[in-house]
Parts: structure tokens; C-alpha cells; sequence
């Protein structure tokens, strides 16, 4: 979903609107999957690195710049959130099947290891139905604290990924690039609240993450199981996320085709 979603949207997109690593995070990953199986590793760290330095000649031309919040219609906003959140789906889902084929010397190793995750006491909606009948505002405010809830987990996530034995350096390059977007994204998330007069400090109650002494853990297989657990609660929150996005500017969407009916 996220890759088809990616793919659609960014046809209407140019690098000169401010779009940062967007090269890296859709072209580059379709590249290293679509490559032949005997490509050297070399190769694909060569391909990464080419990427990961575009990131840093584009950090410049931010999305969400206080002008951009001041001047661009709250659906320019959204659309742009929605290709952020996507970007981040689609690289977290990349990583969680990584971490599995990699780390998972059994198919049971994980599967005793289920668990709530840290943002489970965010109420969410449970099927399209109960989302559709959210209004937009608080959807809006719904996921911000989901994303304001992966601040302090995903700084640490990405830290600890080099404790994993013989990890890729295109593991960490991902993670790093996913906490990046991340931060991109809740800092248009907070423009757009604004832009529908949502209460950002309504917005700003991020729920605890206690496993951190886990995810330090000495013990090879709590540490891998800890991980295993942030790879699958992230790739979790990003479908919802981007799920509730799309959401909300159909909403948006369609009031304003509403508004401009009844003026016709």
C-alpha cells in the first residue's frame, strides 16, 4: 500500500517544492529491491551513501518553514504530510521484514514475545467505519500524539542498532532517515493543527515509553526481542497514520466542494 501510494502521488511532485530526500526515500529503495540478487554489497553502500549525502544538499529546502505554514492552503499541507507518512510506512515496513529475516533464529522467537505497544492507550478508531465518523480536528490532534509518542523511542531505536550483530549499514542509514522524516513530519503536523484551529498543547500529551532499560538490555535475546517490538509497533503507528491523513483531507475535500456548491 505504501509503495503504490508513494508511486501515484509523487507523480505531481518536483524536487524544486521543497521536498526533502524524497530521491532517497522512494527512488532509492525501489532500486535496491529491484536489483539483481547478485549485486554486490558494495554497490548498494555506494547507492546509499550517493543518497544519504542528497539528503544533506536538500536539508536546506525544508517542507514546513513558517512561511510555507503561512502561505500553502491546509490541503497542500495534508498532501504533503500524507507523501511524508508514507515514505516513513514504507521504509519502517522495509526494516520490520529486515529485523525478521535477519534476527529470527526461530519461527516462534518473536510470536512469544507479543505485546501491547507503548501508544495502545491512544484511543483509535477500529475500522474505516469509526474513522469516517471522527471529525478532522480530532483526528488531527489523534495523530500528532501518535507522533509526539515515537519521539524519545525512535531517538533510541536508532541508537541501538548497532548493537545488532553484523547489521547492514543500510539498516541504520534507513532508521536514521525514518527518525528524520519523522521530525519533518510532526513539525507540519503542528502547521496544519494551527491552520484548522486545533489547540497544538491539546495535542501535546505523548504517551510513556518505559523499555528502554529492555532495549539496553546485556541479555542478547530481551534486546532483540525489545527491538523486534519498537520494528513492529512503528510499522504499525506509520499505517495509521498515514491511514488517518488521508482521512482527514478527504474530509477537508469534501467541505470545501460543499461550500462551493451552495455558492454556485
Amino acid at each position: 500500500m505504501f509503495v503504490n501510494a508513494s508511486k501515484g502521488q509523487n507523480q505531481h511532485l518536483n524536487l524544486d517544492q521543497g521536498q526533502p530526500g524524497l530521491l532517497l526515500s522512494n527512488v532509492l529503495p525501489v532500486l535496491i529491491i529491484t536489483m539483481n540478487a547478485k549485486v554486490t554489497g558494495s554497490l548498494i553502500m555506494l547507492l546509499l551513501m550517493s543518497g544519504l549525502l542528497l539528503w544533506k544538499n536538500m536539508a536546506s529546502q525544508v517542507v514546513y518553514t513558517n512561511r510555507t505554514g503561512s502561505t500553502l492552503p491546509i490541503s497542500k499541507l495534508l498532501k504533503r504530510a500524507i507523501i511524508l507518512s508514507s515514505n516513513i510506512g514504507f521504509l519502517s515496513s522495509e526494516m520490520y521484514k529486515e529485523f525478521a529475516t535477519r534476527y529470527s533464529l526461530d519461527t516462534d522467537f518473536f510470536f512469544v514475545y507479543r505485546k501491547r505497544c507503548h501508544t495502545a492507550s491512544i484511543v483509535t478508531p477500529d475500522n474505516k467505519e469509526e474513522t469516517l465518523k471522527m471529525k478532522e480536528k480530532d483526528l488531527i490532534i489523534l495523530v500528532i500524539r501518535l507522533m509526539i509518542s515515537w519521539e524519545d523511542p525512535m531517538s533510541h531505536f536508532k541508537a541501538q542498532t548497532v548493537r545488532l550483530p553484523d547489521v547492514p549499514m543500510s539498516f541504520m542509514q534507513e532508521a536514521d532517515l525514518i527518525e528524520k522524516k519523522m521530525q519533518e513530519l510532526r513539525k507540519g503536523l503542528k502547521i496544519i493543527a494551527r491552520k484548522a484551529n486545533v489547540q497544538v498543547k491539546e495535542c501535546e500529551q505523548p504517551t510513556l515509553w518505559n523499555d528502554l532499560p529492555l532495549l539496553m538490555s546485556t541479555d542478547g535475546n530481551v534486546f532483540r526481542q525489545t527491538f523486534h517490538h519498537l520494528c513492529r509497533c512503528l510499522r504499525r503507528d506509520a499505517d495509521k497514520v498515514y491511514t488517518f491523513l488521508r482521512v482527514i483531507r478527504g474530509k477537508i475535500k469534501k467541505k470545501r466542494q460543499c461550500k462551493a456548491h451552495i455558492h454556485s
